[in-house]
């Protein structure tokens, strides 16, 4: 006889998969899932809401059936519709673990709507079956054009590659691709998604060509910056959009994309230093 629900099944409600999209749904009700056990148990509390932490690989896990790219667009998708809250309530300086909770007076006004996105949403599942079968590029095509102020023999397109050429621009791309997943830059504004990896990319380039890299008014050594790139993360990067825009209503950048790269590379150590001084204000460190 077959067994069914030995362990916790996932289950999900049908007319909220009709309002928000089936796999929106299911992450939904699995995030809701951990939130009433820490209720439950009283424990991560924050800010009015109980909260659940996870890196995207765990959450994969709670989703065997997609890929890891379907349940990174899910998670994209609800934060987009503002249906998931993220944060960061770590206790340890170090650590970037993503939070998240549910908007639940967003998804308690949404369900009196109409659905939204159906067709959109129809799409999106049809690309998420076909998953299975082709696996999706970490970066698109298109991201391998680079701005006409860059020239580098690294990236410079080329019909008789050597293999030294080649084993170059492919330990480029997977340090690249590297910082990206780590940076889960699908959960950023989309506004400044393509903007900050571009700026990530010319990064990298000046970092594979130059022996100082030149940030806002100063020359650091790339070894200094390499290291530094290390430390690049989320909430890094929303810390630096939070700064860009902050600049953007005092006064007019002339130079976006170098002040976009200065944001993100001094909001690496100005993160650390922000963290910090919570901790202590909170009597969490002394």
């Amino acid at each position: 006889m077959v067994k069914l629900f030995d362990n916790h099944p996932i289950v999900l409600d049908k007319v909220l998969a009709t309002k928000i999209g089936l796999n929106e749904a299911i992450v939904l009700q699995q995030v809701h899932y951990w939130l009433e056990i820490n209720k439950k148990n009283k424990r991560n509390f924050h800010e009015g809401r109980y909260w659940t932490y996870n890196s995207m690989k765990k959450w994969h896990e709670e989703f065997p059936f997609w890929s890891i790219e379907t349940v990174k667009r899910t998670f994209k998708r609800l934060r987009e519709a503002n249906l998931i809250i993220t944060g960061n309530f770590n206790v340890y300086q170090m650590d970037r673990t993503l939070w998240y909770t549910i908007n639940y007076e967003e998804l308690e006004s949404l369900c009196k709507d109409k659905p939204i996105g159906s067709d959109e949403k129809n799409d999106n599942c049809q690309n998420d079956q076909k998953e299975g079968i082709k696996k999706d590029l970490a970066i698109p095509e298109n991201t391998t054009e680079i701005s006409s102020e860059i020239c580098t023999k690294s990236v410079s397109p080329s019909v008789n590659l050597k293999e030294g050429q080649i084993d170059q621009k492919q330990s480029f791309r997977e340090k690249y691709e590297k910082i990206l997943e780590r940076c889960e830059l699908y959960s950023i504004d989309s506004r400044y998604r393509e903007g900050v990896k571009h700026a990530i990319k010319l990064i990298l380039l000046d970092i594979e060509n130059s022996k100082y890299i030149r940030i806002g008014d100063h020359n650091i050594p790339v070894e200094v910056v390499k290291e530094d790139m290390e430390k690049l993360n989320y909430f890094v990067i929303e810390h630096a959009i939070r700064k860009f825009q902050k600049a953007c209503e005092e006064f007019k950048i002339r130079n976006t994309m170098a002040y976009l790269k200065a944001c993100i590379y001094n909001s690496i150590h100005e993160m650390d230093m922000d963290i910090d001084s919570e901790l202590r204000y909170e009597r969490v460190i002394d």
